[in-house]
């Protein structure tokens, strides 16, 4: 068994799991007109977080949305974890991504009782938006090796940062006054904790887990029938032990693009053997936008927080997670952790 909790959350609309789980279950959304101009001049809309001072940018800005992150902690979770144990997995962009960098930004970052944030043992997983996937995977080998008790999560991630935005308007993903169909750019950072027992009540289960490779991603010519995250998909069912038909409701990284929407759709066609009445899909995008290789840490926490507050549309949930621009994609199944 694999549980999974979030202790910390810094978004648009929230500085906690709950708070922003909340606000995303409101659809409380965060968009301004931001101090950055597409192409043609004009303001691009996006989200931020609003206690990082607009000043900041690039690497400083992911700096501070770091410290923000682990100063806000769940100090209740923080005293039942080994800390200094613990291995820790930094989340970062793909390499091809243009943007500010976190390498060596951790330094120096400690809880609120002292203990250093960062362990001796530490890892890099480079994979974008699919990067909480794949880091889960890691996480999980460790934890099921037997010689350590848990490991930490991290992903930190701003896409209002000029070299990130030029790169997305010049790709035409970015919406602008011209582009309608295109993502809105955000910024969050995010902690998890993935065990072998329970450590935090009200944990999430990960029962499967799935990783793939698409062709056809948003910047070539493939041809486009979802193959990837079809794949990863029934990878997660799979190893689960369950079918389509039995997940009652899914988050997504979706964040605008009708090609993203329209890959969500086909994986689910493609793995579906037997009708459901409905099977809704939940898009944190829609309240902050896209928060680049931070989103897969959002869907674990939001469907954590919706299974501990009563509000799941049911027992079971998937998640799915795309890298639009350089072809990964992942899929995860999981529930309340007391559920069978």
């Amino acid at each position: 068994m694999t549980t999974v909790t979030c202790i910390s959350l810094v978004c648009p609309v929230g500085y906690t799991p709950a708070s922003s789980a909340a606000a995303m279950r409101a659809s409380i959304s965060v968009f301004e007109e931001l101090m950055y101009r597409d192409s043609n001049g004009q303001p691009i809309r996006g989200a931020r977080v609003d206690a990082i001072p607009l000043e900041k940018h690039g690497r400083s800005r992911l700096q501070a949305l770091a410290r923000l992150a682990v100063e806000q902690i769940d100090e209740k979770a923080a005293a039942l974890l080994p800390w200094g144990e613990m291995p820790f997995i930094l989340c970062t962009r793909d390499a091809d991504m243009p943007g500010a960098r976190i390498n060596g930004i951790l330094a120096g970052l400690a809880i609120p009782d002292g203990t250093p944030l960062v362990g001796s043992r530490t890892f890099q997983v480079a994979h974008g938006h699919i990067s909480a996937f794949v880091a889960m995977e890691q996480a999980r080998r460790l934890v099921n090796k037997g010689d350590v008790e848990a490991c930490i999560i991290m992903a930190i991630d701003s896409l209002i940062d000029a070299r990130s935005l030029n790169w997305l308007d010049s790709q035409m993903r970015l919406r602008t006054s011209e582009v309608t169909d295109g993502l809105i750019p955000g910024e969050a950072a995010c902690i998890l904790v993935v065990s072998k027992r329970l450590i935090v009540d009200g944990s999430l289960r990960l029962r499967g887990l799935g990783l793939a490779i698409e062709k056809a991603t948003a910047s070539n010519e493939e041809p486009f029938r979802a193959d990837g995250l079809s794949a990863a998909l029934k990878a997660a069912l799979g190893e689960a032990g369950v079918q389509m038909h039995e997940v009652a409701f899914r988050l997504s990284d979706v964040g605008g693009e009708s090609y993203a929407f329209e890959e969500l759709v086909l994986a689910q066609m493609r793995n579906m053997r037997k009708t459901r009445p409905e099977q809704p899909v939940w898009h944190a995008a829609d309240c902050m936008g896209d928060c680049g290789l931070a989103t897969g840490m959002i869907q674990f926490a939001w469907v954590e927080q919706a299974f501990r507050r009563g509000y799941a549309l049911g027992d079971l949930a998937a998640l799915h997670g795309s890298s639009m621009s350089f072809g990964g994609r992942a899929a995860a199944v999981v529930s309340a952790e007391d559920v069978r």
